[in-house]
C-alpha cells in the first residue's frame, strides 16, 4: 500500500512540475513579439507555445528576456523552457527538445544598391563585415563554419543590426528569412534590405528547448500535445496568419 501511494504522488509531483515551468523568450517578430500599444504577446512560435498550454491545462505565463539571459536561465535551473530555439548540433546535449514548432531558412540580407552577389556562402567571407548577435544561432553557425569577418553585438539583435546594414556600417547581416523580411516591414524599411536567396546558410527546425534536468515525463507530455495540434491542423492555421 505504501509503495502504491508512493508511486501516485511522485505521479501528481511530475504533473505538477509541468505544470510549473517557467517560459521564457526573447523578442524576434514575427515568432514572438509584443503587440504594438501593449504587453500583449503574439507571434507564430508564442501562439503555438499557448496552444500546447490550452491542451494540458497549464496557466503560466511566459516571460520576455533578453537571449543571453535567457540562456543563462536556461542552463541553469531546472524546470525552465526557452523558444524559440534552433536545434543545432553545439546545443543538441544541453537541453531536451520538444517541436519542431515552425521551420526557418538562415539567409544574407544586403543593403538595396549593394553591389554584392553571392553564389556560394565561401563568398560571404570575402566581404568587409557580416553582422550578428553573440549568443544567436546565426554567431554559432557562422563561426562554426569559419567567419572570420563578423562584426559581433551583444544585444539589440534584429533593429540594430538592420538599421547598421542600412547606414553601411555593415555588409551583409544573416538572420531568417521570414524575420528578415517581417521586421524591416514593420521598421518601415521596405525595400532598403534584400534577400540574398540564393545562398542559404542553414535550413533547419525551431524548438522549445527544456534544461537537461526536467523530467522526461514532462516532456513527453508536451510532445504529445504539440504533435496533437499538428494533427489537427491547429498549428497550420497560426502560421498561415503570419504569412
Amino acid at each position: 500500500m505504501k509503495t502504491i501511494l508512493l508511486a501516485l504522488l511522485l505521479s501528481i509531483a511530475s504533473l505538477n512540475a509541468g505544470e510549473s515551468i517557467k517560459l521564457m523568450t526573447e523578442i524576434f517578430p514575427p515568432f514572438q513579439y509584443e503587440e504594438d500599444g501593449n504587453k500583449k504577446l503574439i507571434g507564430i512560435s508564442t501562439e503555438i507555445v499557448q496552444a500546447i498550454q490550452k491542451e494540458i491545462n497549464s496557466q503560466g505565463k511566459i516571460k520576455v528576456y533578453p537571449w543571453a539571459r535567457g540562456l543563462k536561465i536556461l542552463d541553469k535551473k531546472v524546470n525552465t523552457a526557452l523558444f524559440s530555439m534552433l536545434r543545432t548540433k553545439e546545443r543538441e546535449e544541453k537541453y531536451k527538445w520538444v517541436g519542431p514548432i515552425t521551420s526557418m531558412q538562415l539567409v544574407f540580407f544586403k543593403k538595396k544598391g549593394s553591389s554584392i552577389t553571392l553564389n556560394t556562402i565561401e563568398d560571404a567571407k570575402k566581404v568587409g563585415k557580416v553582422g550578428v548577435t553573440k549568443g544567436v544561432a546565426n554567431y554559432d553557425i557562422l563561426r562554426e563554419k569559419g567567419f572570420k569577418n563578423l562584426d559581433v553585438i551583444t544585444s539589440g539583435q534584429d533593429e540594430k543590426n538592420i538599421r547598421k546594414l542600412v547606414k553601411g556600417r555593415i555588409d551583409l547581416w544573416p538572420t531568417l528569412l521570414m524575420a528578415g523580411v517581417y521586421n524591416s516591414k514593420r521598421m518601415g524599411l521596405v525595400g532598403e534590405v534584400v534577400p540574398i536567396k540564393n545562398v542559404v546558410v542553414f535550413a533547419g527546425d525551431m524548438y522549445i528547448a527544456f534544461n537537461i534536468k526536467t523530467d522526461d515525463k514532462i516532456i513527453q507530455k508536451w510532445q504529445k500535445a504539440l504533435d496533437k495540434l499538428k494533427k489537427d491542423k491547429s498549428v497550420e492555421r497560426i502560421i498561415q496568419r503570419y504569412k
